[in-house]
């Protein structure tokens, strides 16, 4: 069964939803930016029970506004739940999604991904990679990220997150969405396609072990209550945000579409990053990897495993981990801070040669470079670090009271001669 917004060939367009405790599900459509209603319709329970499906006709367009009003047995009042399949929404507060296609007409060019080996990623963060923050404005920017040298984007977060503060997007309220303050489906369609003609892959980064703790259009979704509801409960809890039902078919529905809407037809990417798979059971991790290897061959798929351990490769079926402790190791070397984030010995008479050499080349343990992705420089977790939420105690003694690496040397980011000197 299709869940979410599909528009057909006949261009009718129908619904189907998730919602086993509501006694009445209401289709409401309205239209542009004031969402000015047209319309409403009833949606029918499914054999099943637990789905809510029904079809209008050619009245209701692309770009138009959608929403669900349920109610449930002994409710006092209706209220009103978004599309968790919706591939765009108005953002905010706002519960209306948009109608869109899944890219069927959008004219791509042709693109042979370029062998593992040959990655060389920049990682970006589309809200402050430009001065707009949107993907439109990114696009601009694409044909000097590929004259650097890099072949490859890993895009920080591009699902809808909360609004609460500013975000790298490692807090998602929903999981299908593209966050609207980047831009529409298109758009990401339109960066894609960019990337692949500067001969670049798009790796995108998803976060699927936890809901946003504000604004998460997933809590008590269906008006049942207990433990955050039908997508929550019987949970666990990360720091972060509390984890996904994961032991329900119908959420584990939803992750693999989470995921296979970024390799598919609809954004043709190359390949996944899985944050924070600490925080995912194995069972999960795995029958979201097996599930792409299978219905994408040749995607990439890699993750963050901390320690990173060569056994998670064959253990959750991933091609490559994100490897942190490259970095460590080159600050503590240069810094000569007397301990190694692997816990050894006493750097300070000397360069620790078979140490940078890991650095640099095969990474301890791992038969292959092409099993790790590797940098110095930091990611977002150091570049983001400040004091009081780094993850490491290390932080501490490198500065870790500064959000921002410039902020280390010179005059901060009001120097050009600091700035000059962390330009990743």
């Amino acid at each position: 069964m299709g869940l979410g917004c599909e528009v057909r060939e006949d261009g009718q367009v129908s619904f189907t939803v998730w919602a086993p405790h509501c006694t009445s599900v209401v289709l409401e459509f309205a239209r542009g930016p004031d969402a000015v209603q047209f319309g409403e319709m009833n949606v029918s329970r499914t054999a099943d029970g637990g789905f809510w499906s029904a079809t209008a006709g050619k009245e209701v367009k692309l770009g138009d506004l959608y929403r669900f009003r349920m109610e449930t047995e002994g409710g006092t009042e209706c209220f009103y739940r978004r599309d968790p399949y919706a591939r765009y929404t108005q953002g905010g507060d706002s519960k209306w999604c948009v109608i869109t296609d899944r890219g069927e007409s959008f004219a791509w060019t042709d693109w042979e991904p370029r062998p593992f080996d040959e990655n060389i990623i920049y990682e970006m963060h589309i809200g402050s990679f430009t001065k707009e923050g949107t993907l439109e404005a990114a696009i601009e920017k694409l044909d000097h990220v590929a004259g650097l040298g890099f072949t490859a984007l890993e895009l920080m977060p591009m699902a809808e997150f909360s609004y609460a503060t500013e975000s790298w997007g490692y807090n998602p309220r929903q999981l299908l969405a593209i966050h609207p303050e980047y831009g529409s489906p298109d758009m990401m369609r339109k960066f894609v396609n960019r990337a692949h003609e500067l001969r670049m892959g798009v790796i995108i980064d998803v976060v699927l072990h936890h809901g946003s703790v504000d604004g998460n259009e997933l809590w008590d979704y269906d008006g049942w209550s207990h433990e955050g509801g039908i997508y929550h409960e019987r949970a666990g809890d990360t720091p972060w945000g509390k984890q996904f039902a994961f032991w329900k078919s119908e959420v584990m529905d939803m992750l693999r579409a989470a995921c296979s809407m970024w390799l598919g037809s609809e954004y043709r990417c190359d390949g996944l990053r899985f944050d924070s798979v600490n925080d995912l059971p194995p069972h999960v991790v795995t029958n979201l990897t097996w599930a792409m290897h299978e219905q994408h061959p040749g995607r990439i798929l890699t993750a963050e495993v901390t320690p990173e351990n060569p056994q998670a490769l064959h253990d959750y079926g991933l091609d490559s981990l994100w490897v942190h402790s490259g970095y460590f190791d080159i600050i503590q070397q240069h810094r000569a801070l007397g301990r190694g984030h692997h816990g050894g010995g006493d750097w300070a008479e000397g360069w620790n040669l078979p140490r940078l050499r890991t650095v640099m080349a095969l990474h301890y343990g791992f038969e292959s470079p092409t099993q790790c992705v590797k940098y110095i420089l930091g990611s977002h977790d150091q570049v983001g670090c400040s004091h009081g939420g780094g993850h490491y105690e290390d932080y501490k003694m490198i500065g870790g009271q500064h959000r921002y690496a410039a902020d280390q040397f010179g005059g901060g980011r009001a120097d050009p001669g600091a700035v000059n000197a962390v330009r990743l």
